[in-house]
This record gives C-alpha cells, sequence and structure tokens, in this order.
C-alpha cells in the first residue's frame, strides 16, 4: 500500500506560535550519517483509522516492511504516528524529479510477487480505514532556515500547516523571508518550508517541518520565542503579527512520532541505531 501510493502526509500551527525549537529540520531518504538538506520533492500519504485499529494496521505495516526489504525494493519511506489530532498515520517518501519516482514506482511494481504481497495488504488494511488522501509537495530553500540533519538520528516531527490567503503568495513569501531573516539570530533555530504543488488546496498550502531527536525540544520552542521577541522588538513583532493575519487563512500544528516498525528505511539507519530503527 505505501508504495503504489508511494508514501506520507502530514499536517499542521499558526503565525504567532511560529516559534522554533532547537530541533533541525529537513526530510530526505539519505544513508545514517549524512548530513544533508531535503530533496526537491516529497510524496505524502496521510492515512486516517477507524478507532481501535492502529494496533492491527500497524501488524500489517510491518509486514509489508519486511516483504519491501526481502525483495530489496528500489523505494524507501518512513511512517509517522500522529501524537496529536485524529488518529492517523503518515508515510512520507522523497525525490529529486517525476521520472525517478516513476522509475523506482515501475522497478517495485515489476516484481510480481512482492506486487501480490501489497495487493493482498491493501484489501487487508481497507476495513481499518476512515480516509486517505496523497500529495506532492516541493522544497523552498529560501524560505527554510539550517535545513540539513542526519534525519535516521531523528524520533519525533513537528508540522505546522498554513493556508494562504488566495492571491496572497508573493505577501507570504515575503513574511516567511522575514521571519528566517530575523530567526538568523537564533544559531538553534531550523526548520525546511514545502509548498504543495499536487493534491486537495495546492495553491495555497504549505508545510513547516521539525525533525526532533527528542521531544524536550517542544520545550524549548517557548524559550526560543521569548529570545525571537526580545532580539525582533515589540514594534516589529507588531508588524509581523498584522501581516500574518493579512495573509495566513488558517494555521495548525501537530506532533508525530517516527514508527521504525512501519518504516522501509535503508540499511544504514537500522545498522546506525539498531535499537530503534531494528526495532520489530
Amino acid at each position: 500500500m505505501r508504495l503504489r501510493s508511494c508514501c506520507a502526509g502530514p499536517l499542521l500551527v499558526l503565525v504567532a506560535a511560529f516559534t522554533l525549537g532547537s530541533a533541525p529540520a529537513a526530510l530526505g531518504q539519505h544513508e545514517a550519517g549524512q548530513v544533508q538538506g531535503p530533496s526537491k520533492y516529497i510524496f505524502l500519504n496521510n492515512v486516517t483509522l477507524k478507532p481501535g485499529q492502529s494496533g492491527a494496521f500497524a501488524k500489517i505495516e510491518a509486514d509489508e516492511v519486511e516483504a519491501l526489504r526481502a525483495a530489496k525494493a528500489p523505494v524507501h519511506y518512513f511512517g509517522l504516528w500522529a501524537i496529536t489530532g485524529s488518529d492517523h498515520v503518515l508515510f512520507i517518501h522523497d525525490f529529486d524529479s517525476f521520472a525517478d519516482l516513476q522509475k523506482s514506482h515501475h522497478a517495485t511494481m515489476a516484481m510480481t510477487q512482492l506486487e501480490d504481497k501489497l495487493r493482498a495488504d491493501d484489501a487487508s488494511e481497507a476495513p481499518m480505514i476512515a480516509d486517505t488522501h496523497s500529495s506532492v509537495y516541493k522544497y523552498d530553500e529560501d524560505l527554510s532556515l539550517r535545513a540539513p540533519l542526519d534525519l535516521s538520528k531523528m524520533r519525533f516531527m513537528r508540522i505546522l500547516l498554513f493556508h494562504v490567503r488566495s492571491g496572497q503568495d508573493q505577501e507570504w513569501q515575503h513574511l516567511i523571508k522575514l521571519y528566517v531573516k530575523a530567526y538568523q539570530a537564533l544559531p538553534d533555530a531550523h526548520w525546511a518550508m514545502f509548498e504543495k504543488i499536487y493534491g486537495v488546496d495546492s495553491d495555497n498550502v504549505y508545510i513547516l517541518v521539525t525533525p526532533m531527536a527528542a521531544l524536550s525540544y517542544v520545550d524549548d520552542i517557548e524559550g526560543s520565542g521569548k529570545q525571537f521577541a526580545a532580539s525582533t522588538g515589540e514594534d516589529e513583532l507588531q508588524i509581523l503579527r498584522q501581516q500574518g493575519s493579512a495573509v495566513i487563512e488558517s494555521s495548525e500544528a501537530d506532533l508525530f512520532a517516527f514508527g521504525p516498525d512501519i518504516s522501509y528505511v535503508p540499511d544504514s539507519w537500522i545498522s546506525s541505531s539498531p535499537d530503534f530503527w531494528g526495532k520489530k
């Protein structure tokens, strides 16, 4: 199921809470130990589960991961369990071109025995799923800050979802660049910004992503917000708030936990952190 959908989807916070903790933020299925920025695109699949189905769903997904690893399937992805919000799971796969996406997809589907397994798993999971939707996001380096990291070391993720008002894209770009400039003063601030280019509301949705090594980074958000306010000044803060209200229609935030049992990651991730990524 994950391979055909190709992977995973996020969600969600408001501009007043734009403060970011001391956690790096980037996405990308790179080898463990490599500090790299996000790939050009991410494919997201957001699966909303029916109540009480997470355990059974996880069992099927873990079995599917084992089948993919045994077949040495070319497409890697990781899964995220929602800590907040509805009972849902996100799957994320990155790629640098749509030609690469098609090539890896076709290579996986050519593995007929594996394809039969994936179809059977889809059928088994169908009664457990309330809703699912997929989308493609494009990385925006100009709206990101210190994005490169070793993603294999991350265990949690904070995702901010912004709905930008129609016709306000240029104003949005200008606003976030102001934040990028202002947060340069805080050396531990990191994030990666992605623009939705395919999927529902693909003309005005952005996500700001912060992977975290520990949930304690969430505690740092409040402290960094106070630092940001002190270094920016009340007058400039007021301007930023006013511009945010004019540009942003709505926003949400959610926390997620990486699920090693539902993630098909490179072998180097497992050998680097067997106590986490090697969990069954």
